[in-house]
């Protein structure tokens, strides 16, 4: 019996959504529509106010990177890639290699001196800044970037009008529910590779076939996470 061939459906900032679309572009069809775009804010912030920066995102790490003084700047980053991000960009990284759990971990071990900055989008969770003040640590929450909703492109919605699977990878929980509602009139059979159960939980559109959750929340483990949803598709 042949299966209708699937499509992946990337909904993340176009810069993220094709750098993941790379690692996938062997195994199936990809469609990019981001559900959200990253705009910098204009920034008026002294790095020599702090001590290091606190990057939970490479969005934010590209903003900072035209400030004066960023080279060689402490940063203490949420994964590998943001970064690696900030080490092209000349700063001094270190990698929590997980989530915004980890990286507050990661400094209430480290206790760096001084006062950090946390570089944030608009919409951000985690908490960071009140978990490390609760742990003692200094920080300032700083909103560098926005996150603008973006509407679906006619080539998505055609995608998602069906017949054929189409394979949703949902990075944060904020995307997944502006993606949910946006596919409310889906018809094609989904299937969900998730960040993190929380990602999970945020899906506010019909009900998938099938769903994953990665085993850690990275891009590697999300590429592992789509790869299984695409060979069981296929079997």
């Amino acid at each position: 019996m042949t299966h209708p061939k699937a499509t992946v459906l990337l909904t993340r900032p176009r810069p993220q959504a094709e750098r993941f679309a790379a690692t996938l572009a062997t195994k199936a069809p990809v469609v990019i529509s981001p559900i959200l775009s990253i705009v910098p804010r204009a920034l008026h912030i002294d790095l020599a106010d702090y001590s290091g920066v606190i990057l939970t995102s490479e969005n934010a790490a590209r903003v900072l990177a035209g400030l004066a003084d960023v080279a060689q700047m402490p940063a203490w980053c949420v994964g590998d890639h943001t970064a690696q991000v900030a080490a092209e960009l000349g700063m001094n990284p270190k990698s929590a290699g997980g989530n915004a759990s980890d990286l507050v971990e990661m400094l209430l071990g480290q206790r760096p001196k001084g006062v950090l900055l946390h570089a944030r989008g608009a919409k951000s969770r985690g908490d960071v800044v009140q978990k490390l003040a609760d742990g003692g640590i200094a920080a300032t929450a700083r909103v560098v970037y926005d996150q603008v909703e973006t509407a679906l492109t006619d080539q998505a919605r055609a995608l998602l009008a069906g017949p054929g699977p189409v394979v949703l990878p949902l990075f944060s929980p904020r995307s997944a529910r502006l993606l949910g509602d946006a596919a409310q009139a889906t018809k094609a059979p989904l299937a969900i590779a998730a960040l993190s159960p929380a990602v999970l939980r945020a899906w506010t559109g019909p009900k998938p076939k099938t769903f994953t959750v990665a085993n850690h929340p990275d891009a590697a483990h999300m590429t592992q996470a789509v790869a299984t949803i695409l060979t069981d598709l296929s079997a």
